[in-house]
């Protein structure tokens, strides 16, 4: 493996700008996008759910609405064909009472339109919150109540944290409808859901935790330029699309799972040493993070490798990054990055290199389960999925062999002679 490094990348001594020689820069820009047709469709959706709403109480109904909503686990036997997106499954016991209010009711459609709608319905589950159901009450008033705040939002064209609202739900009067932030997190879902949009349009941002370090430079719509070799790494920009320039000087992006493993990357030189963009979404990835992976593949045509802890976790992680995920399934077109390949780490190499392993959980065997079950698990991951079972790793147990050796041997040897899946 070392000759094989050392014949690949040469001598490790040599300076910064010797590295990056034979590497073409990369400039994209970006058009703005404008969002002010979309933020006042946005408005008039809520408005029109809002007025069905009082209407039903106003009827002397309790109130009630439903929406078309689906999951991403399809199992083997349900489809033969592999589907880079796949679809969302259909709930044939599915049953809605008949004055439930669907958003479809509430707005006049064109019949292009409604042949559309009933083409993505055939494809989703229906569900219900109900008022009048005490297991939903609650559901339905934080739903009510960060339509409100989604509203403020979109008509002063501002946004705000998920996190930082979930705290001012936190007192006395409202704490009991938000546990814990996943709350919040999955009723925004609902309404995204409900008004037929994506999360990310209705200005309640995840935080942002995503980070990128290498030879690029962000300039954003504000005119704010991101340095990404500053220590550490830049954190990925929360609001993608206020992206306006691009400017990268790598052969490809290496995705790392956690932060932790990131970092000693950062320590080892490791952008520099391979010429190549490294991005850690700190372990499962945000939306930010992956709509990045998937602009830095697309847009700059830059190869993606993905590393991740040889366990379940991992891998779900990196399927994630290349197939969507069951949460955001209708937004995965817009998320997913089929071309990325799986780098490491494989179980079939954990017993090979010498790296200790240990058994796997009960809560390992139940996510292995779930992944082996899923349509676009294709033979080569399959396989690797199968020796899993035998043990697991994190990737501390490779990069800890020696000082550089993650950078200067494993990872420059297996993208040298194509090890990926």
């Amino acid at each position: 493996m070392q000759n094989a490094n050392k014949k690949f990348y040469g001598q490790t001594n040599a300076s910064d700008a010797n590295q990056y020689l034979g590497v073409r820069e990369k400039l994209i820009e970006i058009s703005v996008v404008d969002n002010k047709e979309l933020r006042k469709d946005l408005i008039a959706r809520i408005e029109a759910v809002t007025l069905k709403i009082i209407e039903q109480i106003s009827n002397g109904q309790t109130p009630c609405i439903s929406y078309f909503s689906g999951s991403n686990v399809i199992s083997k036997s349900s489809t033969r064909e592999e589907n880079v997106y796949p679809e969302c499954s259909v709930d044939p016991h599915s049953q809605v009472r008949e004055e439930t209010m669907f958003f479809n009711d509430t707005l006049t459609d064109s019949v292009e339109e409604k042949n559309t709608d009933n083409r993505d319905i055939q494809n989703s589950e229906k569900t219900t919150i109900d008022f009048a159901v005490k297991s939903s009450r609650n559901k339905f008033v934080l739903i009510t109540m960060i339509m409100a705040e989604v509203h403020h939002l979109l008509l002063t064209n501002t946004t705000k944290t998920r996190r930082a609202f979930y705290y001012d739900l936190k007192n006395q009067t409202t704490k009991y409808l938000v546990p814990n932030q996943r709350y919040v997190d999955r009723a925004l879902n609902d309404i995204a859901n409900l008004l037929k949009c994506a999360p990310w349009d209705l200005r309640l941002l995840a935080t942002a935790k995503g980070l990128v370090a290498g030879n690029m430079t962000i300039t954003l719509v504000d005119n704010q330029v991101i340095d990404c070799t500053i220590p550490g790494g830049a954190q990925i920009p929360q609001i993608i699309s206020n992206i306006i320039s691009v400017r990268v000087k790598a052969e490809f992006v290496l995705v790392i799972e956690k932060d932790a493993v990131f970092q000693k990357l950062l320590e080892e030189n490791c952008s520099r040493f391979l010429k190549c963009i490294l991005v850690t979404g700190k372990g499962y990835p945000d939306v930010a993070t992956r709509m990045f992976v998937k602009m830095l593949s697309e847009k700059m045509e830059l190869p993606v490798y993905i590393v991740v802890d040889a366990d379940p976790f991992g891998v779900d992680i990196m399927l994630i990054y290349r197939f969507g995920s069951s949460t955001l399934c209708k937004e995965n077109k817009s998320l997913a990055c089929p071309n990325a390949r799986w780098l490491g780490i494989h179980p079939s190499e954990l017993i090979p290199i010498g790296a200790k392993t240990i058994p796997l959980s009960e809560a390992d065997l139940i996510k292995l389960k779930s992944i082996e079950a899923r349509s676009y698990v294709n033979e080569a991951i399959s396989k690797q999925l199968s020796i899993l079972r035998k043990g697991k790793a994190e990737m501390e147990a490779v990069s800890s062999f020696s000082k550089n050796f993650f950078t200067e041997t494993y990872l420059s040897y297996k993208i040298d002679g194509q090890d990926y899946i």
